[in-house]
């Protein structure tokens, strides 16, 4: 079987070269690299074009499409080879040297698969949030999967993130590309319920990879931890919830984050929170009203560069957006991991 690999990377060349090593070490060696360059300006450009791989396809991005909009793209690129599989990765994502083999075994006894990943680890610990089943399709409510779980063979998840999510080519051309109108978050949720529909995700636990990312060390309450990235979560869950689950999961996330903004209400009585809850007052009613009004792809208000919303973010804000399962939800789930 051929297999190609998709990566995404935004201004983060170290790291990218570190994943580029990873897959070329692997000991069934992909036959097709994409790398989708979302318009970085920190060298990675002139890095990647200095590079000899026959494999290696690199594209740079004119504009910064955000990581749904570059798994878009990788994955339309990716189409235009002869594979058989396509794993879609970011630059932080380090595969280890078996990733590959282990998937491809799976695949080779169980023909039928439709998508695969691998375990997903940061420090030697294994993240369940990026390998998750759906609890509630009312409430739209999501569990991780079970750490015991992972002591099986394989098991079957709802949801993967674009963190090794290994798709087989055909089935792109039934259920089309992610949606790069999200621009970041939910991208990879809302794919996964299409291809729950083809028969899911499978997850093989030997397979694994090294999620390179700052886990938190200080604990903050959902509303205190909140960032510009929250409003892309928000916005875009809700439309998961509409287009997966009906308009009554839509409405019952809508309730959820109104529920919230009266929480921010209260949040601004204490000293030294006002800014914070105002700004996720602002920024969940903008996020609804977008998703309502089917407003999506970059909203320029909700970015690291725009500084007047930079200052209402924690300034644990990066560490924290990888701890919040790509959600603004209600406390209970942020619960950890089992």
């Amino acid at each position: 079987m051929r297999s190609g690999i998709v990566i995404v990377t935004y201004n983060r060349m170290e790291l990218l070269k570190e994943c580029l090593d990873c897959v070329f070490a692997q000991t069934v060696p992909f036959a097709q690299v994409i790398v989708i360059n979302n318009h970085s300006t920190d060298g990675t450009k002139a890095y990647l074009e200095q590079l000899e791989y026959p494999e290696l396809t690199t594209h740079h991005l004119t504009k910064n499409l955000g990581g749904a909009g570059g798994f878009a793209k990788g994955l339309e690129e990716a189409e235009k080879y002869q594979l058989d599989w396509i794993v879609s990765i970011d630059d932080d994502a380090m595969l280890n040297q078996h990733y590959l083999e282990y998937l491809m075994q799976y695949a080779s006894a169980h023909p039928k698969c439709v998508a695969m990943s691998g375990t997903v680890r940061t420090n030697g610990k294994i993240q369940g949030i990026h390998r998750r089943k759906v609890v509630s399709k009312l409430l739209f409510l999501e569990k991780n999967i079970s750490q015991r779980e992972y002591q099986k063979e394989y098991f079957h998840c709802d949801c993967a993130t674009f963190c090794g999510l290994t798709i087989r080519r055909d089935v792109i051309g039934q259920i089309g590309l992610p949606n790069a109108g999200y621009f970041l978050w939910y991208d990879d949720t809302e794919y996964s319920l299409r291809l729950r529909k083809m028969g899911g995700v499978i997850n093989v636990s030997a397979a694994y990879l090294n999620h390179k990312v700052e886990l938190p060390t200080e604990k903050q309450g959902v509303l205190e931890r909140t960032t510009w990235r929250h409003y892309y979560g928000c916005r875009n869950r809700y439309d998961v919830a509409k287009r997966h689950f009906g308009k009554l999961s839509a409405r019952m996330v809508s309730l959820e984050y109104h529920m919230l903004i009266g929480m921010s209400y209260l949040m601004s009585l204490y000293a030294g929170k006002h800014q914070h809850a105002r700004f996720n007052i602002q920024m969940i009613h903008d996020a609804l009203s977008d998703a309502e009004n089917g407003r999506f792809g970059f909203n320029e208000k909700y970015w690291s560069d725009n500084k007047k919303v930079e200052m209402f973010s924690s300034k644990y804000s990066d560490q924290m957006a990888e701890s919040t399962h790509r959600h603004l939800v209600i406390k209970k789930n942020f619960s950890s991991p089992d």
